[in-house]
């Protein structure tokens, strides 16, 4: 069974960035704990307010028991209203030299 890699993207309001930038952050610890959770980074862009998360989960069902937990939950209640649009989640795969 292959792991499961997700590049997301979130887009502050302007003036929101701050406060997105320290809710974001907050996702980082609970996260890290989570049964399946083998890394999971967030970045900031040199475009302000722009925030990517680098994730990697050892299977779809550990990402999707992520967005069950009450941390997961309180981003998208609590960040909804700070986001200029909505987030972009990717579920990627590498291309790999033929």
């Amino acid at each position: 069974m292959s792991k499961t890699k997700v590049i997301a993207r979130i887009v502050a309001k302007p003036g929101q960035e701050a406060e997105l930038r320290e809710l974001l952050r907050g996702m980082l610890a609970p996260t890290h704990a989570e049964d399946g959770c083998e890394f999971y980074e967030l970045y900031e862009s040199h475009e302000p307010g722009r925030f990517y998360f680098y994730e990697l989960w050892t299977t779809k069902a550990h990402l999707n028991a992520h967005c069950e937990t009450p941390h997961f939950k309180n981003l998208v209640a609590v960040g909804g209203p700070l986001f200029a649009e909505p987030p972009e989640i990717n579920l990627v795969q590498e291309i790999v030299k033929s």
